[in-house]
């Protein structure tokens, strides 16, 4: 249940949308300006579902994929595949600042923070040297604390002090730092792989905030989702998966890295009808006809025919590392190519794993970026 922070008044917002966000102004995934990322739907619930992971591989002859038995690959060149929708959740390492706002006193609106240099997206770490992961945590801080305290901002990975006077909340007699904040962020994506450690990759690209941060996670889960209709793109506005999931049915996984090739944690749902396949290297990545597995309705991936338009020549780990070109005629009709929520869904060329979609370009949703799945499994 989403909630709404007004800090005067401090009150969390815990699932805020990670829909790709306009190129000026909101600070999103871009590499150029006709380039917008494809990470998460803008539809979210916590109602109950039923959630049925697994099955067989649709067109598994023509695409040359080997249906091999359901277990934690022993090969450390064999992964099971992904291709299922996620619905994610993941906490910064503090609370996200959105905004400066005034603290209603007796003598008037004071805003606490008003000469301390912070900007939106900044995160509040620390107060007095506590830790704070949460509205209630800094409520609590302040309510056994008495005259100015310190707060510790993290701004672009720095970290800094300073001395504040909170205000007096004269409806409540609280004490105020006077920010609007938001706890964490929450979004579908699709699962790429899981190895054999039990370690999972998916989404290809970071999770950033509302304003272009990348979030260092403090702590994160993963949940199976249901993909309950489609948007389809257009040029010029991305389309979305609309995926709901429950916190009630339990994580499988949990999310400790968020870097440019992906999130990664370790997974522990359920591995009985995941397939086996083969990690394909990079140099064997050729432009021609490729696969993606994704899920556009329900909990059950399919194969969608793409085609590789170019293949970079990268000899060190770099995003952007395939374009593609969606020539499936149901993806396109259903979906008009790429669109959120699809980011992570493996790509896979002469039956072999050989990466994951990243991207969308906005001009064009039939095109989009992929990275190589060396990169993402660390080969």
């Amino acid at each position: 249940m989403n909630k709404k922070v007004l800090s005067g008044l401090l009150v969390p917002a815990i699932a805020l949308v990670l829909t790709c966000a306009m190129l000026i102004g909101a600070g999103g995934l871009f590499f150029k300006p006709s380039m917008q990322s494809a990470p998460y739907s803008a539809v979210f619930s916590e109602t109950e579902e039923i959630y049925n992971y697994g099955g067989t591989i649709g067109n598994s002859a023509e695409s040359g994929v080997k249906i091999m038995p359901a277990a934690l690959p022993q090969s450390g060149n064999t992964v099971l595949l992904g291709g299922y929708p996620l619905g994610i959740n993941i906490r910064p390492q503090g609370v996200i600042i959105t905004s400066r706002v005034g603290v209603v006193t007796s003598n008037g609106v004071v805003t606490p923070l008003e000469g301390v240099e912070i900007s939106s997206g900044d995160l509040l770490c620390a107060i007095n040297g506590e830790q704070v992961r949460s509205a209630e945590d800094i409520s609590r801080i302040l309510k056994s604390s008495e005259g100015d305290v310190t707060i510790t901002i993290s701004h672009a990975g720095n970290r800094t002090n300073y001395t504040v006077t909170p205000a007096m909340d004269s409806v409540n007699g609280e004490r105020k730092l006077g920010v609007m904040l938001q706890e964490g962020i929450s979004g579908i994506g699709t699962l790429t792989f899981v190895d054999s450690r039990g370690r999972y990759g998916a989404l290809g690209h970071p999770v950033k905030d509302a304003y272009g941060n990348t979030v260092e996670p403090e702590s994160g889960n993963i949940y199976p989702s249901v993909i309950k209709g489609v948007i389809p793109g257009t040029r010029g506005k991305a389309g979305e998966l609309q995926g709901v999931y429950s916190k009630q049915t339990g994580n499988i996984g949990t999310i400790d890295a968020d870097n440019i090739f992906g999130i990664f944690g370790e997974y522990s749902g359920s591995t009985e009808n995941l397939i086996q396949i083969e990690i394909g290297a990079r140099e064997t990545v050729q432009p021609g006809k490729a696969y993606i597995y994704s899920t556009l309705s329900g909990t059950s991936p399919r194969l969608y025919e793409i085609e590789i338009i170019k293949a970079e020549r990268q000899n060190s780990p770099l995003d952007k590392s395939m374009v593609i070109r969606v020539t499936d005629r149901e993806l396109l009709a259903k979906a008009g190519g790429i669109v959120q929520g699809m980011s992570g869904s493996p790509i896979i060329q002469n039956g072999k794993l050989i990466g994951a979609v990243t991207h969308v370009l906005i001009d064009d949703p039939t095109k989009g970026y992929g990275i190589y799945a060396e990169w993402m499994t660390g080969r």
